[in-house]
């Protein structure tokens, strides 16, 4: 959720006080579907009442009118639990994502889809592949191994088309695909998590160095 924030605002170049209250809205939003996935209902309410109230400003002093928007429609995606199911993982990363446009709009005053697109074939890659970790784990055998390789051979297709927005990809579709040739039942679940961690914030720079 973070980066694709970030992407939009390294992208725009812009850091002001609008920007900043929905960093702060956005924060408090993502805490709150935590609580809520959490059925820590109080704080969830708690969370939504900050969230909403350095959401308001935007609309009613900057005039931001799609902002709400934005928000049901994260709302209605970045809500539902996760679990084990990948269409609903999915849907997340879909909402959670939005966060993007969300921030270039207030950022620049202006809607731009790419930035969104961007973040969800990046971010959708690293469902495949942490599920092929963990479904390995579980199987105690390389399994799953198929979708991720469609996946991101067919992300390598649309980054090659796609030029030279498509170079981010590039060590998101590398990385995948040495996972698959030297995926082991042995989950280093830190290890892995760290290792996202670290791609995720390359493929922000390299967002915010192409886009800008």
């Amino acid at each position: 959720m973070l980066i694709p924030f970030t992407t939009a605002v390294g992208a725009a170049g812009v850091w002001n006080l609008p920007v900043a209250l929905l960093l702060v809205s956005v924060l408090c939003f993502y805490i709150a579907r935590t609580s809520w996935l959490k059925r820590n209902y109080r704080w969830t309410a708690i969370l939504l009442a900050g969230s909403l109230a350095t959401a308001v400003p935007l609309v009613a002093v900057w005039r931001l009118w799609w902002l709400p928007a934005f928000g049901a429609v994260a709302a209605v995606l970045a809500i539902q639990p996760t679990s084990q199911s990948l269409w609903r993982q999915l849907l997340a990363v879909a909402g959670l994502t939005l966060t993007a446009p969300a921030a270039w709009y207030v950022a620049t005053g202006t809607l731009d889809y790419r930035l969104w697109l961007l973040n969800v074939l990046y971010f959708v890659g690293g469902v495949f592949y942490v599920r092929m970790h963990l479904a390995a784990a579980v199987a105690r055998r390389p399994v799953q191994r198929a979708p991720t390789l469609v996946y991101h051979a067919a992300l390598a297709a649309v980054a090659a088309v796609w030029q030279p927005v498509g170079l981010v990809f590039v060590p998101g579709i590398a990385r995948a695909f040495v996972g698959v040739v030297r995926l082991s039942p042995t989950l280093r679940i830190k290890r892995l998590g760290w290792t996202e961690v670290a791609y995720s914030v390359l493929f922000a720079a390299l967002v915010i160095a192409i886009e800008r």
